[in-house]
């Protein structure tokens, strides 16, 4: 065993703990999905989701804000740089593409739409 210097231990001890609460705090967690908003990639019960750029925008958007109501102008502002240009149902398409992708074979539906208000993403 080599000797060492007890301060030095400390330190690369909370370094460490430090480095594992950030990767902790890249991922977005809703029931047994996981977004990872570092690689861009989601999970749900550990299969990985392909997902499109725009996609993967609206289902980061929905997660970050989850248990919340999210409307369909605050996911535009999200995905798209001049939402002013969108056309009024591109979002409602997004959103469908991810229930395909996220809750197709799952009893637990993530996202559900709150009528005249948005869509919210939550898990009982």
């Amino acid at each position: 065993v080599k000797p060492f210097a007890f301060d030095e231990l400390v330190a690369r001890l909370r370094a460490l703990v430090r480095r594992t609460r950030g990767a902790a705090a890249n991922v977005l967690r809703v029931g047994d999905l996981e977004v990872d908003t570092v690689a861009k990639r989601a999970r749900r019960a550990g299969q990985e989701i392909p997902l499109s750029a725009r996609e993967y925008a609206v289902l980061e958007c929905l997660a970050s804000r989850r248990g919340r109501v999210v409307s369909r102008e605050q996911l535009c502002a999200h995905v798209y740089d001049d939402a002013a240009e969108v056309a009024s149902n591109v979002i409602d398409v997004y959103v469908g593409h991810l229930r395909k992708k996220i809750d197709r074979g799952f009893a637990t539906k993530l996202i559900q739409t709150r009528r005249g208000l948005g869509y919210i993403m939550e898990a009982p």
